[in-house]
């Protein structure tokens, strides 16, 4: 039986656990005995008033006879557990979504699930929580409908392909996709000042009429990949490929790890040479100085994505899911995530190149500035920080609502009379919690295809840069994207309850059924005297 959550594993064995024992206390104590008391009585009693009028009395006995089967089959099936059925022999297994990081899961088992869960939960698995026999054994109802209920969960996400559910989870790792790191941070900060600021301020200085082609394509305003936005951030395309840039631009000191190159380092001495030193006794440093088309590409690049285990595991899951033009293009991506949600301190713009008002105007621009967008920005934004917390808890929630729901079923077996509305109303209610799941999953799924749908052609350059800006905390620049995130964050409650409250609706049918039907035979019994054939409890002719 494959459950739905890590949670779920012991949960379902605390829920029966705590059934059984109300169980041992029901029986123990001779409650159990009390519905079978009451029919008796009340047939008791109403066969004496019948008697005295001499009209109806076998009818009376027969109807008694025929809630005693009743009452006697679902205690049987619902109340009266069985070694046959215990969860010890069901095997329960919870076998995690396949994902980029691990396409083929390891099945988890109580106890071995590889969780927290299998040290601090372990008396739900041992029976050692209580002295009473049987904590594991379940009732033959509710055990096939959890197996029937599991096994429909299964087929149905076995029946879907759920390939753009990590959109998501690309997101929520990009909020934590930082550098921490000094030394990197200092490395970064270096480049700002000796290669950064000196390309960007020739860039605002120079005629726009003298860049070359290329250069012009790149910054043009239809280009996806680039744009006139490409200049304002420090592993620029158009930095890098133009001429007169980062090609020309030298770091002003030794950079850790390049090596000295005669040509390129021609302020060096070189000892191969006939030359001699101009100063008697000079010593060439370390390391050279590299070309920052050199100090990105070969060497600073390389250290903002492997800087952090966030920053690396984003890297590699957007690799497999998202869409890149170039694989430069992808590497360039998430070094600027990496750089944008590092310590400001270091690569904030603003701080680097200055901003010419203070902190009130700025603020006073910000908000000036969203307008329109304040609304549905705002509830974007809190859409997208309650989402993985949501999406986290609700299984737990799940896990948790079924241990309930299994506690208590004895005592409501017992107060219900043993009556067949309990055995179909709870059947239908776990059947509604357990196919929670089934709705998170649709919602997931309708969540990773639609964020795909909103990125044709350009999918990984946009994503990540509404990425970046979520990290920071900014709100996403298409109303599209705001108000999607607001949608689907519903439905994840949405769906289940639009199931729950077919399902009641449904479970309210079903038990107004269930009373018609026992009153109609009881009826038929008292009149005739006949006994009633069982066939009609379940819906027979008659």
């Amino acid at each position: 039986m494959q459950l739905d959550s890590y949670l779920e594993l012991f949960t379902t064995f605390y829920g029966w656990a705590f059934a059984n024992i109300f169980g041992e206390i029901v029986t123990g104590t001779g409650l159990v005995v009390i519905p079978f008391l009451v029919v008796i009585l009340n047939a008791w009693r109403e066969a004496g008033q019948r008697g005295m009028q001499d009209i109806g009395v076998m009818g009376v006995i027969k109807s008694v006879q025929t809630q005693l089967i009743v009452m006697l089959f679902v205690m049987s099936v619902c109340f009266f557990t069985s070694p046959i059925t215990s969860l010890t022999y069901a095997r329960l297994s919870y076998v995690p979504p396949p994902s980029i990081d691990n396409p083929n899961p390891v099945e988890a088992t109580p106890g071995a699930s590889g969780s927290t869960y299998d040290t601090a939960l372990r008396d739900a698995i041992d029976g050692s929580m209580s002295q009473a026999s049987g904590l594991s054994n379940v009732p033959l109802w509710w055990y096939s409908i959890m197996s029937i209920s599991s096994g429909i969960n299964n087929a149905f996400r076995n029946g879907m392909n759920n390939s753009g559910s990590d959109m998501r989870v690309l997101e929520d790792m990009a909020k934590n996709a930082t550098i921490e790191d000094p030394a990197l941070l200092g490395d970064v900060q270096r480049f700002y000042s000796e290669c950064f600021i000196p390309a960007r301020s020739q860039y605002l200085r120079s005629d726009r009429s003298r860049i070359s082609a290329s250069g012009a394509s790149i910054l043009a305003e239809s280009n996806t990949d680039y744009g006139p936005t490409d200049v304002d951030w420090m592993g620029s395309q158009f930095f890098r490929t133009e001429p007169g840039y980062y090609a020309s631009m030298r770091s002003r000191a030794p950079v850790t790890g390049f090596a000295i190159d005669y040509s390129r380092d021609t302020e060096y001495y070189d000892p191969s040479s006939d030359v001699d030193p101009q100063v008697t006794g000079a010593v060439n440093p370390e390391f050279g100085r590299p070309t920052c088309k050199q100090w990105w590409e070969d060497q600073l690049r390389e250290k903002l994505i492997d800087g952090s285990p966030g920053v690396r595991a984003f890297a590699s899951r957007a690799a497999n899911v998202l869409t890149f033009t170039s694989f430069d293009k992808q590497k360039d991506e998430v070094a600027r995530l990496a750089s944008t949600a590092a310590n400001p301190v270091f690569v904030d713009f603003d701080q680097m190149m200055g901003n010419p008002y203070d902190a009130a105007t700025v603020a006073g621009r910000t908000i000036t500035g969203a307008g329109s967008t304040l609304g549905v920005g705002g509830a974007a934004f809190m859409a997208s920080m309650a989402w993985m917390p949501l999406v986290t808890s609700l299984p737990m929630i799940q896990a948790l609502v079924l241990m309930g729901i299994y506690a208590f079923l004895p005592l409501a077996t017992l107060v219900s009379g043993f009556s067949l509305r309990v055995l179909f109303l709870g059947a239908m209610a776990i059947l509604t919690i357990k196919m929670w799941a089934s709705m998170w999953y649709i919602a997931t799924w309708i969540d990773g295809h639609l964020i795909n749908a909103m990125y044709p052609g350009a999918l990984g350059n946009i994503f990540v840069q509404e990425a970046m800006m979520i990290g920071k905390g900014a709100i996403p620049a298409g109303y599209k994207r705001m108000v999607l995130n607001t949608i689907l964050l519903s439905l994840y409650v949405g769906l289940p309850v639009i199931w729950s409250s077919m399902m009641a609706w449904a479970g309210f049918r079903v038990a107004g059924g269930i009373d018609e039907l026992m009153t109609r035979n009881g009826n038929s019994a008292a009149g005739s005297g006949k006994p009633p054939l069982l066939g009609r409890l379940f819906g027979g002719k008659k």
